[in-house]
């Protein structure tokens, strides 16, 4: 049983319940689940206008998450809405990879392991992002990958990188499309944060599935795509510029045949690679070269598909390295792409006991009529929540085929039509069973409907819910673990171990001991002053639209009075909302200091500084002296820069 979560800030302590089977308090329409590797997914659903949750779905802060049997199998945020005529709300979410749009690298150069090259990648994300529910740690990375050294821009740690953009931009330029592999997302509950895991093509026991798919058992329908679009057999590797003095290029030799002897810039190519290299990186056989003319090929490849050229760039420093990312290029895109969607019975859902069919899993594939028999990595699961009995998996990113028969059959699609015909008619009773849950679903819910009211509703599920049409979004619900009052965008949850609040703009966890505050980002320096003196002034940090409240630092320098120093009484702070509206700064000291300050979107406004002034009259009765200093004789200001110096600011909510 699936069901959908959402969490307003990524606050685990405002859990709202969007979708549940047979849940009247809790029905969307059409929720369909989409996972795929190297991608964040997605999730769609449609909410009617008496959906209990409609309001509070804030776009890009809200966090929801998908579960099955209670675990959580895909977390990611609201993304956009579509509404029609009738207030049917279309929500659309994506995955926590996408986390990453949110986030930049400036130009950058770079020499190390790849695994911690992404780890680099990981910590400057979390340094920008800083919301818990975008942040990421690394997870698995097959050590065939993160052992790899890599060199990205110039090795002279001054040059200027050329590399920059997006931190997903950086990935899949840098590390998906130049070494291959895939990345899936997980979350880690201890944490709190996103994981990041990287692996290549080799089949993992661990993560292979005990159920296989196998003709004339569960499956249903296979189709097979094979795409040549990619594939070449030779390639002209050609790395970064250098200067040289004379061409060792083949065309610009053979066509401009009187070399030059001045200095330029041409890109290396393998023409000096060394013979100890070609020994050490080019496979013993099945491969040829010629350094003359700057090419490597495949030869099973040639002789199967003939000579297919490309030129391919790498981010090379020398011929030798030049020669050797190329032979592992070459290696990596030599045959045709081959992938397979399949529709199968998921063994678990018609209740036998054994691994479900799962999405970044490997599962054996058995079919003797389509000439399969092969262990393959599930790279895309389309999953139909309400009936998972539809589920469409995609097996497949290998760059290599599984049999002959592809090649006779290049360019044919749906060859397979009759074959699964036969196969799905076969399990027509498999199917039957899945979806006799369904029909009882329908009888349960039809039973709900009969003792539900306009204002007063019981379920198991959601306790006592207090609600009435003449008063849309407020509602009261009673369960067994709590009391939640929500009204709009807003919401109290009461809980025996803690209350949450949530409104439109942000969220808090009140528990004993303790109040977290969901929507303070109170570590975000926005300006820093080291004088002790501060004329009045406007000052442009930033960053201020994006908060609607800001934490500003402050102290005061006072020079000695009568018979004591000068000094000040250390740090003061205050809150300051951005609207625009004039508040005053404050200092304690034996006379007050005052500045004033002024917070807009686009800038902070500073006045002069103040100092209280006081004149008294003593008198003398008797031999006492005394004043009142509740009656000074005449006071004022005097402006000083000196008074309420703002020392450091904070973007605060």
């Amino acid at each position: 049983m699936y069901d959908i979560y959402a969490y307003p800030y990524g606050n685990p302590d405002a859990k709202l319940l969007l979708y549940r089977p047979n849940d009247p308090q809790a029905l969307v329409l059409s929720p369909k689940l989409t996972r795929e590797v190297s991608k964040g997914g997605s999730l769609v659903f449609t909410m009617t206008r008496d959906h209990t949750q409609y309001d509070m779905l804030q776009k890009l802060s809200t966090v929801v998450q998908v579960r099955r049997d209670g675990k959580e199998i895909w977390r990611g945020r609201v993304l956009k809405h579509e509404a029609d005529f009738y207030n049917r709300r279309v929500v659309y979410c994506e995955g926590a990879l996408s986390y990453f749009n949110d986030s930049s690298i400036t130009p950058f150069n770079y020499k190390g392991t790849l695994r911690q090259f992404l780890q680099h990648l990981i910590d400057a994300h979390n340094d920008q992002v800083k919301s818990k529910m975008k942040c990421f740690q690394l997870g698995t990375v097959t050590a065939a990958l993160g052992d790899l050294v890599v060199q990205f821009g110039d090795a002279d740690q001054y040059g200027v990188g050329e590399d920059y953009g997006k931190v997903w931009d950086i990935l899949d330029k840098l590390v998906l499309k130049v070494f291959g592999g895939y990345f899936y997302c997980g979350f880690d509950a201890a944490t709190g944060y996103n994981v990041l895991n990287y692996c290549d093509q080799a089949v993992e026991a661990k993560r292979q599935t005990a159920q296989k798919i196998e003709y004339g058992r569960n499956l249903l329908n296979l189709s097979e795509t094979t795409d040549a679009t990619d594939l070449y057999t030779r390639i002209y590797p050609i790395g970064s510029k250098h200067t040289v003095d004379t061409s060792k290029w083949y065309y610009k030799l053979m066509w401009w045949r009187d070399p030059s002897k001045d200095k330029h810039e041409e890109r290396w190519g393998i023409m000096e690679t060394d013979a100890a290299t070609v020994a050490q990186y080019l496979p013993a056989s099945g491969y040829s070269y010629n350094l003359e003319e700057g090419w490597i090929q495949n030869n099973a490849a040639v002789q199967k598909f003939g000579i297919i050229t490309r030129i391919v760039e790498l981010d090379t420093d020398s011929a030798n390295d030049t020669f050797a990312a190329g032979v592992q290029a070459l290696q990596q895109n030599y045959a045709m792409k081959t992938s397979y969607v399949i529709r199968a019975v998921d063994l678990v859902d018609a209740g036998y006991d054994t691994d479900r069919l799962d999405f970044s899993m490997y599962s054996h594939i058995i079919s003797a009529p389509h000439s399969v028999d092969a262990v393959m990595l599930c790279t895309k699961l389309v999953e139909p929540l309400e009936k998972p009995a539809q589920k469409e998996f995609t097996f497949g990113m290998t760059r290599r085929t599984l049999t002959d028969r592809q090649v006779a059959n290049m360019g044919t699609t749906n060859l397979l039509q009759e074959s699964a015909y036969t196969s799905e008619k076969y399990h027509q009773d498999m199917l039957k069973r899945l979806f006799e849950y369904a029909e009882q679903a329908k009888k349960d819910s039809d039973e709900a409907a009969k003792t539900a009211t306009n204002f007063l509703e019981y379920t198991p599920q959601n306790g006592l819910v207090v609600r009435h049409d003449s008063l849309p979004g407020k509602r009261v619900q009673i369960m067994h673990d709590g009391i939640r009052v929500t009204d709009g965008t807003s919401m109290v949850n009461i809980q025996p171990d803690g209350i949450s609040i949530t409104d439109g703009v942000g969220s808090c966890s009140i528990n004993s001991g303790s109040i977290t505050f969901h929507g303070i980002r109170n570590k975000q320096e926005l300006w820093y002053n080291s004088e002790t003196t501060f004329a009045a002034q406007t000052i442009r940090p930033s960053g201020l639209s994006g908060y609607s409240a800001l934490l500003i630092l402050f102290r005061s320098q006072k020079d000695g009075t009568w018979f004591s120093g000068g000094g000040n009484a250390g740090l003061v702070s205050m809150i300051v909302p951005v609207n625009g509206v004039e508040m005053s700064m404050v200092y304690p000291w034996n006379t007050v200091h005052k500045r004033s300050v002024t917070v807009y979107t686009d800038r902070i406004v500073f006045g002069e500084g103040y100092e209280r002034t006081s004149s008294y009259t003593t008198g003398v009765l008797g031999t006492a002296t005394y004043f009142s200093l509740q009656s000074p004789t005449s006071d004022g200001w005097s402006t000083s820069n000196g008074m309420c110096v703002p020392y450091k600011i904070y973007g605060f909510m």
